[in-house]
């Protein structure tokens, strides 16, 4: 049997090319999709190695019965990768952002990548004693985070928030997996192709009466260099089966032309400052005494 894994999100972006890349590199696919109709357009994409799973990351019944269909399909075999990849982005200032808003993006990129973990877990190898054990290796976890989950930057608060939650939510499963050998890693993109772009670019205008109008109208200047310079899908997808066959990966990967800049504003440079080269860069207005 060809190593199977599972990837959520697979409709566009970094999801879709992980399918297209991996099912036409040794390993059986199952992607999650939110309607039949998304399904059935990939599956004729996908004829050979891909098989779609139709559930929300928030209906946890519709989980269960997608991790069934893949436990058929393994027999006594494990799941080789779970890649928690399907998630929303919601702009805007934190003092304005919509209360919906903001408990949508939190659940659905952290709620909903436990919900689909602790699913799949049994079948990546974490099962009690009692159980008779899966035959193969420990699978893994990977989870597609972003630069904003070790980066936090203006107008994208609730997005960022997510994020950084998801790294923490990794880092303890890693810690809690290692008495059944899974390992959880994470890749953290910055800007890759994808139509989310398109979606993105003047999201903000809602905001353009609000005192954040100078940062909204950066932020979309910002987004459209980063999308004219945006890696392709493929360099995910590549990443992903190196992590897949590596024994010993990374804790995290950053996925981005200039990671060594991005490395040094996170994790370098002085909060302070940070604050101070951002503020310049997304507004015209000077920096007030005393903050």
């Amino acid at each position: 049997m060809k190593p199977t894994i599972v990837v959520t999100g697979v409709s566009s972006g970094i999801g879709y090319d992980a399918v297209r890349y991996l099912s036409q590199n040794g390993y059986f696919v199952f992607g999650s999709v939110r309607s039949s109709a998304t399904a059935a357009e990939l599956e004729n994409k996908f004829p050979d190695n891909f098989r779609a799973l139709i559930f929300d990351v928030l209906d946890r019944a519709s989980i269960d019965e997608a991790s069934e269909v893949v436990a058929e399909h393994l027999g006594s075999e494990r799941l080789r990768a779970l890649v928690n990849n399907a998630g929303i982005a919601e702009g805007g200032p934190l003092q304005l952002l919509d209360d919906d808003r903001f408990s949508r993006q939190l659940e659905v990129g952290v709620v909903g990548t436990r919900n689909v973990t602790n699913a799949f877990l049994p079948l990546l190898g974490a099962c009690p004693k009692a159980m008779e054990p899966r035959r193969g290796p420990p699978g893994k976890i990977i989870n597609i985070t972003s630069i904003s989950g070790i980066l936090n930057t203006p107008m994208n608060g609730a997005y960022c928030v997510a994020k950084h939650a998801v790294e923490s939510l990794g880092e303890v499963y890693r810690r809690e997996l290692l008495q059944y050998g899974i390992d959880v890693i994470s890749i953290q993109p910055g800007p890759i192709e994808s139509l989310l772009w398109d979606k993105n670019i003047g999201s903000l205008n809602e905001y353009a009466e609000s005192e954040y109008a100078d940062m909204c109208r950066n932020t979309d200047e910002i987004m459209r260099e980063a999308s004219a310079d945006a890696l392709p899908a493929e360099v995910v997808s590549r990443l992903l089966d190196r992590i897949i066959r590596a024994r010993w990966p990374r804790r995290a990967y950053i996925v981005h032309r200039n990671r060594w800049s991005v490395a040094l504003f996170a994790k370098v440079l002085p909060a302070r400052l940070v604050d101070r080269l951002l503020w310049r860069r997304l507004s015209r207005a000077p920096i007030k005494k005393g903050s």
